[in-house]
């Protein structure tokens, strides 16, 4: 009886003393692979805002600073937020958008929202592909020739 009473209690005493490790979840390799699948569709929003205003399409770098992606699970679907700044050349940074997309369980991926944010200033020997610019605060269609 003494004997099993101080083998429960070293069991208990050895159980007591180890700390439950938690790791956190990594979300960044799930990021990764998220923009990754959802590529195609982020290029395809780009173009479809930008046809109208540059000659050119710009792209976007997924994995380099200045693409932030938020992602939130639920048990129907997956909600993804990106926040990307698409360049044209040589990184020259031509805006600021915001999209949003829903991702069912067979991996519909539907678009929910584009939103451009901000447009920024291409240096002047880049300004022939802006189609359209603001003159006294009108825009104006660049002639083509």
């Amino acid at each position: 009886m003494k004997r099993c009473i101080g083998l429960l209690l070293t069991v208990i005493i050895f159980f007591g003393t180890i700390q439950h490790v938690c790791a956190k979840p990594n979300d960044e390799p799930l990021k990764r692979l998220v923009l990754t699948l959802l590529a195609p569709k982020i290029q395809e929003q780009i173009n479809q805002y930008y046809i109208s205003k540059l000659t050119v399409s710009p792209t976007y770098a997924p994995f380099l600073d200045g693409t932030d992606v938020d992602v939130k699970y639920h048990s129907s679907h997956i909600d993804v937020q990106v926040k990307t700044i698409p360049y044209v050349g040589p990184h020259l940074d031509v805006g600021l958008d915001s999209m949003r997309f829903s991702i069912d369980n067979s991996g519909s991926v539907v678009v929910l929202e584009y939103k451009h944010i901000r447009d920024y200033d291409l240096p002047p020997n880049w300004q022939e592909i802006i189609k359209t610019r603001k003159t006294n605060g009108k825009l104006t269609e660049k002639s083509s020739k």
